[in-house]
């Protein structure tokens, strides 16, 4: 039990916790809480009373936090503020806590100097003394020439080299501007609308230092559509960690060093997603080190963090994490050189990059006004604010460079399908991909597919395996039928000769082309033109005589024969089965004799070579077991067990014709490589038995190409080419298992035999833009978009799912105008989707030989903008010209027969449908179709949200899109480097004092304030001694902080003479940014602060404090303003919710937190209500906070019933029941 174990290991520490200044460790008043004192040896052994109170005795000894506080009084300020320092200790036994806190005292009252910039107090060793001190001091290089900054001559670009960053030894004022500078830094970012943290880290001196600036992924305007694509979630954190190795530099010390000796690894970045706005050490670290830990396929299930800890701390691979982080480390310093020095956006100083690697420029070139141009963007129109913001436009004297390596980030996330993943560059403008890709440079088609840089086909693989077999079927199908326009070049695959592979059984005859000719014909009989041949190749095909021994899987090479080597592919084929080829890898060479894997040809899953032994079974289509290794013979001694003689053979071995895999593909006829294509589909596995494969990997390896002996390596690039080339988002709806089909809600009624897929195509604001379409054309209607049914021959399939859904070529004629033809019967656009190419003996081709599902037909259900007097046709067709009217829903396929379906499970929820275009299923019946077709935005929500939900779910668009966005607050242990500058000197906090000289920088006069004026909250009545105790302790600290900082830097003013009651505070903010709407609204009024009262409950510190603005009234946020306020002048922060407050927060970081969102100008700034000043009234505020909460999902505290009143003593009329 947690408590009995809280208990024994008090009671343990209490008889053998054993330290010279630590005396009476005993148990506290409260439940799971202890006291103990500390004799200060630095101030006449006074002793200090610490408390440490288990804020959660049921997650003890694991998941527990203490909060560790003092009651005693007179405390030395170095003391007091340590205390305060040690924050919470998560996770540790009594004993540990113990050691802990004593270990931290000892180091204060020694007079150890602390070193802000690395703010993990475990930088330093066990022992207590600091790392740094047996380090040999280190000068920094003062040579000019090594720290000189980029100019537009430089002949070469800035770039990053390999080497390490000496270690440097700092001295304290250094450590004061730095731990400035950091500070600035990050209010910057967190101004912008970013989450900040830190990770010192004690590796390198305790020099090593980590920033993560985050951001929900909800906020960064993505469809959902492109965040099912891209394998991304709405409450994910996408997280860019900064890694200083050489201590924190600002950016114009970066660029200096941009060129220089060492600079290189002063700065490195990692990208990733996680469920917190920061991460685990552990996941940092195992972020940076050079060994991948875990397949970056597992987006979900395999983190790059260590098995065992937190979920929500880990760091999980992004989908494009590879190219970008590449992009970013070596490129994004010269990037910014550029701008600085010849004035490009973003936009021209990428291209400059591009254009100018490895040449030299000279200013007589002068410099093109395309560099110049502005950033034209299709998404630019539909995205938030914080992703296109540009803080390098704003020509601060002092850039922040976290977020200028933010803002830089996510242009290349949110916009990843503009950019080419391999060289950056933006791709051609006449295709929109849901999906990033390459630009048509073959280079980058091959790294992308060789290095990397695409997409995991064994995620695909194990997480939705028939969309493989899908897309694998489909190119199948269009290689088939000759129908394939882009082809895998540029990858370097070696295939065999087409032209010396016998001609196989069931090969087709294409509509459109000659018909096949006889067996011998080397590319299948089909006449090509002109144009579609590849450039002439010095290679000639040929085929290569041998002996082969069976038994063993060993060929004997006659004198003078070919020289094979290891892990060759090779294809063998034998007189005696004209048509049949088997293609194999080689195992060993050892010439004459040449070891060979498992057979492997297209037509069965166990092999026969027709020349097997009577006594042998037939070779297994290769299990995943390892598979046992013949002996080789001696010398070239026959096997010990000889082979049945076959009739008709002379000798005993016997002879077969070898096709080597030593053909270029790009070299091939475009006929040839098609056929090849099919040839290589035909060698590889079935999905299933890929999976399968996979997951007896547990995790290791988990390559596909690692299966060597059963997947060549050109079969396994055309897979992956297959894959990565889709552009389209698939999902799986139907959940097949064996030959049984479980029912699904999400299916569309009226297709029961038909196997769904949901099915986006487009760029990522295609869906945005098909709602602005229906918001322009018929945002009045009763229905305002319909559905209809468009089908296709099976070959062009391939290319819809890459191309999307157009009418640049004509394949059935255009009978009824110009547009993407739809019906809304189904078995009219089921009569387009017919036809192919057929065998000599009239049986369909073009399945793929090893696909479970079998696929036969396709056909799409679309959702189109309902205005059909803008159709280019409404009968017999429904031909729509505006292809953003068109937005693909589902993909039905008709599959294997074997596969059965059960019965039919109606939505709960269903699309409303016109009457008058509702499409009739396969079944005959009208088809019904679930609400989740369509996106969120356009979803009817329900007003209520269940108890349960801590948030409620994304939906009705911007609305609930723009509350989220009011909500992200930063975690308490991240914001103390925000704070007061605790490392300043001594003498600089004495003799900072209340005065005029604090105000001399602000038009805020301290004392004015009128409380009777104010309309405030009935005057608590309750205490308890916890509340007391830590409020006192709270009041006291922050007190002090206002006494020892300038009232302009502060931004909030505590009068002492209106505590009253030390559950009841007014606090004015004030001196905000000149250049904030707010600042400029508070002097057009004659303001000069904004006055909060902030009331404590009868359970704080357990339950955080109710912050409400009472005077000047703010423009509300459905008319424009921002800030956080609610209409009732509550603040709209989870912060002050019983979901994200923690019982260690302090009211100094929850005043810079409330002043932070005031002065945000995302997505709107604050603004001050026209008219007189006025003050908010009492119940309104009450009010909209549980509105606040509802709207949210936020718990609200338990004693805010009893804590919260009216004047009158009457509760709100919408309180809820708690």
């Amino acid at each position: 039990m947690p408590r009995k174990a809280f208990v024994e290991d008090l009671q343990q520490a209490i008889g053998s916790f054993n330290h010279q200044r630590t005396s009476e460790v005993k148990f506290g008043v409260e439940d799971g809480s202890l006291t103990f004192n500390y004799a200060l040896p630095t101030h006449g052994g006074l002793i200090v009373t610490i408390q440490a109170l288990v804020t959660d005795v049921g997650e003890y000894p694991s998941s527990h936090m203490y909060m560790i506080y003092t009651t005693s009084e007179n405390i030395p300020a170095d003391v007091s503020e340590e205390i305060q320092d040690v924050g919470t200790l998560d996770g540790l036994r009594v004993g540990d806590m113990l050691s802990k806190v004593t270990k931290r005292l000892d180091k204060a009252t020694a007079g150890s100097e602390h070193d802000p910039v690395n703010l993990d107090e475990d930088a330093m060793d066990c022992d207590g003394a600091s790392t740094e001190a047996s380090e040999p001091e280190l000068q920094e290089d003062s040579d000019p020439e090594s720290i000189a900054a980029w100019s537009p001559t430089t002949p070469v670009h800035p770039t990053h080299a390999s080497g390490g960053v000496p270690s440097r030894t700092r001295s304290s004022s250094m450590i004061l501007n730095a731990n400035r500078r950091i500070r600035s830094d990050m209010l910057l970012a967190k101004e912008a609308g970013f989450r900040v943290g830190h990770l010192g880290l004690p590796v390198n001196g305790a020099e090593d230092f980590l920033i993560t600036i985050s951001i929900r992924v909800a906020k960064l305007g993505i469809s959902e559509e492109a965040m099912q694509a891209w394998h991304l979630k709405p409450h994910q954190y996408f997280i860019l960690l900064l890694r200083y190795n050489s201590g924190y530099q600002p950016l114009e010390d970066l660029l200096k060093a941009n060129g220089g000796p060492h600079h290189s690894q002063h700065v490195l970045f990692r990208v990733g997603l996680s469920y917190r706005y920061n991460v685990s050490r552990d996941a940092a670290m195992e972020a940076f080190s050079q060994t991948k830990a875990k397949d970056e396929s597992q987006y979900e299930d395999e983190p790059i963090q260590k098995q065992g800890s937190d979920r929500s701390s880990r760091l999980y691979p992004c989908f494009i994490g590879t190219p970008l982080q590449e992009l970013m480390n070596k490129r994004l310093l010269s990037i910014i050189t550029y701008r600085n020095a010849l004035g490009f956006g973003w936009k021209g100083a990428e291209a400059w990059y591009t254009d100018h690697q490895g040449s030299n420029w000279s200013t007589d070139d002068g410099v093109a006004t395309k560099y110049y141009g502005p950033d034209t963007s299709n998404q630019a129109a539909t995205l938030p604010r914080v992703v296109t913001n540009d803080h390098l436009e704003r020509g601060t004297a002092q850039p922040s460079f976290p977020l200028v390596a933010m803002q830089f980030a996510l242009r290349h996330l949110v916009r990843c399908t503009e950019f080419c993943l391999v060289c950056h560059a933006p791709v051609e403008d006449d295709f929109e991909a849901l999906k990033p890709y390459v630009c048509s440079k073959p280079l980058c088609l091959y790294q992308y597919m060789s290095f990397g840089f695409g997409p995991s086909i064994e995620h695909d693989i194990i997480s939705q395996p028939h969309v493989v077999d899908l897309l694998t079927s489909f190119c199948y199908a269009s290689a088939a039928a000759a129908r394939l326009k882009n082809l895998p070049n540029g990858l370097s695959l070696s295939v065999p000769a087409p032209s010396l592979l016998p001609l196989r059984a069931g090969s087709p005859v294409y509509s459109g082309y000659n018909s096949l000719t006889d067996a011998g014909n080397s590319s299948g009989g089909v006449t090509q033109p002109e144009s579609s041949h590849a450039v002439q190749s010095t290679h000639t095909p040929k085929r290569y005589k041998a002996k082969f021994d069976q038994a063993n899987m060993e060929l004997i090479i006659p004198t003078g024969g070919p020289f094979f080597y290891t892990n060759q592919w090779i294809v063998l084929t034998f007189p005696s089965t004209t048509g049949e080829c088997f293609h194999c890898r080689v195992i060993e060479a050892l010439h004459p004799t040449v070891r060979l894997g498992p057979p492997i040809n297209r037509s069965s899953l166990h092999i026969n070579l027709g020349l097997q032994p009577e006594n042998r079974p037939p070779i297994p289509y290769q299990s995943f077991a390892a598979k046992p290794t013949p002996p080789l013979p001696q010398a070239l001694t026959p096997a010990a067990t000889p082979p049945r003689q076959l009739p008709g053979e002379s000798t005993r071995y016997p002879d077969v014709e070898i096709i080597v895999y030593d053909h270029n593909f790009d070299d091939l006829s475009l006929q040839d490589k098609q056929t090849t294509i099919c040839t290589l589909l035909d060698t590889l596995p079935s999905v299933a038995d890929m999976k399968e494969y996979l997951q007896s990997k547990l995790g290791k390896d988990m390559d596909l190409r690692k299966w060597q002996d059963r997947i060549s390596p050109a079969a396994a690039g055309v897979l992956r080419w297959i894959i990565a080339s889709n552009r389209s988002c698939i999902i799986e709806v139907d959940h097949i298992e064996g030959e049984t089909s479980r029912a699904s809600e999400e299916r569309v009624t009226g297709m029961s035999q038909w196997m769904q897929f949901r099915f986006a195509q487009g760029a990522p604001d295609k869906e945005q833009r098909f709602i602005q379409s229906v918001r322009d054309t018929t945002a009045t209607a009763r229905h305002p978009t319909q559905y209809a049914w468009h089908g296709s021959p099976l070959h062009n399939w391939h290319s819809i799912v890459r191309e999307g859904l157009h009418f640049q070529d004509t394949a059935h004629g255009r009978a009824y105008g110009h547009g993407v033809y739809h019906a809304t019967n189904v078995q009219t656009s089921l009569g387009y989707s017919s036809g192919g190419c057929v065998t000599h003996d009239g049986k369909s081709f073009g399945t793929w030989p090893h696909s479970q599902l079998k696929i036969s037909q396709a056909v799409a259900l679309n959702e189109i903008v309902n205005a059909p007097t803008q159709f280019v046709s409404t009968n017999p067709h429904l031909v729509v010209a505006q292809l953003d009217w068109i937005q693909t829903r589902y993909l039905f396929v008709r599959i294997n027969a074997s596969i059965k379906f059960g019965n039919e499970v109606q939505p709960s929820e269903a699309c409303l449908q016109d009457p008058a275009f509702t499409p009739t299923g396969a079944d005959g019946k009208r088809i019904v179709i679930p609400i989740t077709a369509v996106s969120k935005c356009r979803r009817p929500v329900s007003k209520a949200v269940p108890k349960s939900d801590k948030r409620i779910k994304l939906g009705r668009g911007s609305q609930i899109d723009d509350a989220i966005l009011l909500s992200d607050d930063t975690d308490i242990e991240d914001l103390q480097i925000l704070l007061s500058d605790h490392e300043e000197p001594e003498a600089v906090r004495t003799q900072a004092v209340p005065g005029l000289e604090k105000a001399a920088k602000t038009d805020f006069v301290p004392g004015t304030l009128d409380q009777d004026s104010l309309q405030l909250l009935k005057p608590p009545t309750y205490a308890t001694s916890t509340g007391t105790k830590a409020l006192q302790r709270e009041l006291n600290t922050t007190l002090k902080t206002q006494d020892s900082r300038p009232a302009h830097e502060l931004g909030w003013y505590i009068n002492r003479e209106l505590i009253n009651n030390m559950y009841q505070w007014i606090i004015e903010l004030h001196s905000f940014e000149p250049h904030l709407p707010l600042a400029k609204d508070l002097k057009a009024k004659g303001l000069t602060s904004v006055v909060m009262e902030v009331r404590f409950g009868k359970e704080y510190p357990m339950t955080p404090p109710f912050a409400r603005i009472v005077r000047p009234r703010f423009l509300s946020f459905q008319s424009g303003g921002g800030g956080h306020v609610t209409a009732g002048g509550a603040l709209c922060m989870e912060l002050l919710t019983n979901s994200g407050w923690s019982a260690v927060s302090n009211m100094e970081s929850v005043l810079l937190q409330v002043r932070l969102a005031l002065s945000s100008t995302d997505p709107r700034p604050a603004r001050l209500e026209q008219g007189p000043v006025k003050d908010y009234g009492v119940g309104e505020a009450i009010e909209a906070y549980v509105r606040a909460c509802q709207a949210h999902g936020w718990q609200i505290p338990p004693d805010f019933r009893s804590s919260y009143t009216l004047q009158n003593g009457q509760e709100p009329l919408s309180f809820p029941s708690i």
